[in-house]
């Protein structure tokens, strides 16, 4: 391979590696049959991506290496059975149509031992998986990896950062977590999956400003994003103060602008007797400097 562990297989250039060089040498090891000590060929990604041509050398060489792994019968180590007992039944995956044409089956891309893809452990989890990022086969007891419910996809812990949706608290790949954040800046840890925010289960974005907050903030504080069941829309507290000040129709939304202003109302009182308190400080901070010099004066 030309990539190493937990990397991901499309290369950028793509490198001038040759199949007409390498698969000689590759035959080469092949034609030596038992001899042969070869398990496993992981192909670059470049060549396997040319699956459509089934008259190309590469497919060529693919049915010959699937010949050689057919005839050593190797069995699954934990059920025993044969791992390809007929042709309907390769090694790799042979088909042009198969996105993951020109791949290994069945052996761990670490400890080279080899699975059926039926059996399961005793909690009931496959013994093996392939990684979507590095797209290799690996054994329970060689990598953890983790599903994303978004993607649909299983990954190595080692080839993608997950995190815990705040909304469902499910494991979420870095590619599926949302952009979108909540206005209230909640929580530097919070993600949200794409699933829950394109569902609406995590966000609620107002349909004026277009301002987002999380589900929690909006269910806690009267200046988020609230929902009129008046006129069917989703406004945010600021949003809904400006259109009653303009427009003065919509009952529901002046339901909902009362709580926004006597909560702007308190913070403005708060806001002034925190400036009086400051003043008071300073005046009496500057009555005291006062008498301070009038008495080095009187001396």
């Amino acid at each position: 391979s030309l990539v190493g562990d937990h990397e991901i297989p499309k290369l950028c250039p793509e490198p001038p590696i040759s199949c007409t060089d390498i698969l000689p040498i590759l035959d080469s090891i092949i034609d030596m049959g038992e001899a042969s000590s070869l398990k496993l060929l992981i192909f670059p990604k470049k060549w396997r991506e040319e699956r459509n041509n089934t008259e190309s050398d590469f497919h060529a060489f693919l049915t010959r290496y699937n010949e050689l792994l057919c005839s050593r019968a190797d069995t699954c180590l934990k059920c025993s059975c044969n791992l390809s007992d007929n042709a309907d039944n390769p090694m790799l995956h042979i088909t042009a149509s198969d996105e993951r044409y020109g791949a290994q089956k069945y052996n761990c891309y670490s400890c080279m031992k080899q699975y059926c893809f039926e059996c399961e452990d005793d909690g009931a989890n496959f013994m093996t998986h392939r990684c979507g990022k590095c797209e290799r086969l690996y054994c329970l007891h060689c990598k953890t990896l983790t599903w994303c419910k978004c993607c649909d996809d299983m990954m190595c812990v080692d080839c993608m950062d997950f995190r815990v949706c705040s909304s469902c608290e499910v494991d979420t790949c870095r590619d599926c977590v949302s952009e979108r954040s909540c206005e209230n800046n909640c929580g530097v840890d919070k993600i949200w999956c794409e699933s829950c925010v394109d569902d609406e289960d995590a966000m609620r974005r107002c349909g004026i400003c277009g301002v987002d907050y999380c589900n929690s903030c909006c269910d806690s504080y009267v200046h988020t994003v609230k929902f009129c069941v008046v006129c069917n829309t989703s406004i945010c507290g600021q949003c809904v103060v400006k259109k009653c000040e303009k427009e003065r129709q919509c009952i529901g939304c002046y339901r909902l602008s009362f709580p926004v202003l006597l909560e702007e109302k308190e913070r403005l009182r708060a806001k002034a007797r925190n400036e009086l308190n400051e003043l008071k400080s300073r005046i009496d901070y500057l009555d005291a400097r006062l008498e301070e010099i009038q008495k080095q004066k009187g001396r």
